[in-house]
């Protein structure tokens, strides 16, 4: 993709054009500025984390860059957002069958189709059963109706919890941004959204919290052995300044968890470490820290104070604010291709206004 850009760059004399637009990408030249100076100030343990996490990187660079300066319009950008929705749609669907027939079936039965973990099929959904959410909110048609029912029993079908309560968050702080005064004037519609948040957090409390209290394993148990080793972490101060190393956690947690915890952990290959704020200070140090807090506190001023924020824009914020709601309790940036949509959305968001 990048090389059949540069040539149609080449080709239609754009170069000129394409270098002044660079700035407007500085979120993207952000990342990269850090990365950089974390492989040059922090020492390299784990070469094939680090190749990882570097080619995810890579790719979201590229595909965010090239995505954002082909559709420089908005109608083009949520034509493109559609079409991936549809991908999206398409992939899950074929996920139930590929573990219908047998494949790569869970141990608990979650919807993972190939993946590793049905988190990360659960987080590539959620992008897109938030816009076809939205898009049906405003015009309820069959056309946004079905994929939106679709992809949200698919991130059921996954079990992700932190996917559905993010998801569910983001799109209840939309109907009552936008339509505050509708919900307060009916009784039904709160009724249904009261009946909505008992539901999820009845199955939240099943699916994490019992487990957690009734067995000797559970992901929040694991998740709380990881956040006491990062804290011990932080403790020393050259990790909190330039963090541990771009894709060196996993590293650093196998060297320090049986001293920190007195035990054997649950898993000694945690490659990120299950928070964005702990994950950002990790690869980056104090400066990933800034900027994440930078980012969120970004979204949150122009989805409260702006009251005139157009329906693309605010799909592009409120899928950031899912990103950041569900990165609270899982990280999978960098180390797989969900990077590819977090730079993508972070790009549409934060980039120069595209015209409409």
């Amino acid at each position: 993709m990048a090389i059949s850009f540069l040539g149609e760059v080449i080709r239609t004399k754009q170069t000129k054009k394409v270098l002044k637009n660079i700035r407007k990408h500085w979120i993207l030249i952000a990342f990269s500025t850090l990365t950089l100076l974390s492989l040059i100030l922090v020492p390299i343990f784990n070469f094939i984390d680090l190749a990882r996490h570097l080619k995810f990187l890579f790719f979201g660079l590229i595909f965010a860059f090239v995505l954002v300066e082909t559709l420089n319009k908005k109608n083009e950008q949520e034509k493109a957002l559609k079409l991936a929705g549809y991908g999206a749609m398409a992939f899950g669907i074929f996920s139930v069958i590929f573990n219908l027939l047998g494949y790569n079936i869970a141990h608990d039965l979650r919807l993972l189709g190939p993946l590793d973990a049905a988190v990360y099929l659960g987080y590539y959904l959620a992008p897109f059963f938030i816009y076809f959410s939205i898009k049906s909110f405003g015009k309820p048609t069959r056309k946004h109706i079905l994929p939106a029912v679709i992809l949200g029993l698919l991130i059921i079908a996954t079990k992700s919890m932190g996917a559905l309560g993010g998801t569910f968050l983001v799109l209840l702080a939309y109907l009552l941004k936008n339509y505050s005064r509708k919900i307060l004037k009916n009784s039904l519609i709160k009724v249904i959204l009261t009946i909505f948040t008992i539901s999820i957090i009845a199955a939240i409390i099943s699916t994490k919290v019992m487990p957690t209290l009734n067995t000797e394993y559970s992901s929040l148990d694991e998740r709380g052995e990881i956040w006491k080793v990062s804290t011990e972490l932080l403790k020393e101060p050259k990790n909190l300044l330039l963090g541990l190393g771009f894709g060196q956690f996993e590293h650093h947690y196998i060297e320090n968890a049986d001293q920190v915890l007195g035990k054997t952990p649950l898993d000694y290959h945690v490659i990120q470490p299950h928070n964005i704020f702990l994950l950002f200070t990790f690869h980056y140090g104090i400066l990933g820290l800034a900027i994440i807090i930078f980012l969120i506190t970004k979204v949150l001023i122009r989805l409260i104070k702006k009251e005139d924020v157009k329906e693309f824009d605010q799909i592009i914020l409120f899928t950031l604010l899912y990103f950041f709601i569900h990165g609270l309790i899982d990280t999978p940036f960098f180390k797989n291709d969900m990077m590819i949509l977090l730079l993508t959305y972070l790009s549409l968001g934060f980039s120069r206004k595209a015209t409409n």
